[in-house]
């Protein structure tokens, strides 16, 4: 069946590791535009974290953001479909990593916008892994005195939480608390974090929700993804691809697994030999 629509993950999928979309990348998706196929970026990130040059491109009129979070309609500026946290909830989520006697970076987004507290914003490199994530971080963050007074004082839904460990047993111990409460999702894009979710607010469940309202059948879709959080939506799609990197359970979901990986351009030699020859 003719593909329509492809989703696609950034960071460990689209992206090489120092944060940038590989030209190979950029040239496949550009061809598959021009065959009037949707090009949709499936990402934990915000609006304000897609790269500008997919952004730019003429198939790029929808995303996935924040885990499915939000689907945006980019051509309009609107969010076509939310999943966000009661803000009661959130506060109550960031509080276990505030009052944990284990060191714990955590921001929350309201509205696309992600909001730290000063001292997290000035020391983000001790939580991250690189420095293209620290980059990535003070771009898309706002750094207010108190980031849950701010949210419970507004009292708006939050999007997601985000959560940084500096040690896996860290980590694994709050997956667990988080485990005991209702109402969420909890995932992993890297290595050292967490992704807090609503739950239903997944990939996968976006992806389908937004080839329904283009009357895109499953079947016609395709997603790569490399991650925890790309689970749901490589299960989802018609074809589900996982990247070489990809961690075990994004392999598992998927129908097949890249030949090259996310630094290799890994996403274009795969849609040249699926989608693009022979068409």
């Amino acid at each position: 069946m003719k593909i329509k629509l492809i989703a696609a993950d950034l960071d460990g999928t689209l992206l090489d590791d120092a944060k940038q979309l590989p030209e190979k990348n950029l040239c496949a998706l550009s061809q598959c535009a021009e065959k009037g196929i949707e090009v949709v970026p499936a990402t934990g990130r915000t609006l304000s974290g897609l790269p500008k040059e997919l952004k730019s491109l003429p198939g790029v009129h929808f995303a996935i953001l924040m885990n499915g979070a939000l689907v945006a309609d980019l051509r309009n500026n609107h969010i076509l479909d939310a999943c966000r946290l009661p803000y009661s909830l959130a506060v109550q989520v960031m509080e276990l990593a505030r009052f944990s006697q284990d060191d714990i970076m955590y921001d929350a987004y309201v509205d696309g916008i992600g909001y730290t507290t000063h001292y997290f914003y000035e020391h983000v490199e001790k939580y991250v892994e690189s420095p293209g994530v620290a980059k990535l971080v003070r771009t898309t963050r706002t750094a207010v005195p108190d980031h849950i007074a701010f949210i419970a004082e507004q009292g708006h839904e939050v999007d997601k939480i985000n959560m940084f460990f500096t040690e896996e047993h860290i980590r694994e111990k709050m997956r667990k608390q988080l485990a005991q409460i209702p109402g969420l999702l909890v995932s992993s894009s890297l290595k050292n974090n967490l992704e807090i979710n609503a739950a239903g607010a997944d990939k996968g469940g976006a992806l389908l929700r937004l080839a329904g309202h283009l009357g895109i059948a499953r079947e016609e879709t395709m997603a790569f993804g490399d991650g925890e959080n790309d689970v749901s939506l490589l299960r989802s799609a018609g074809i589900g691809i996982s990247m070489k990197n990809g961690v075990p359970a994004a392999k598992a979901a998927a129908d097949q697994v890249t030949t090259l990986d996310n630094n290799e351009s890994g996403v274009a030699e795969t849609i040249r030999q699926l989608v693009l020859n022979g068409t």
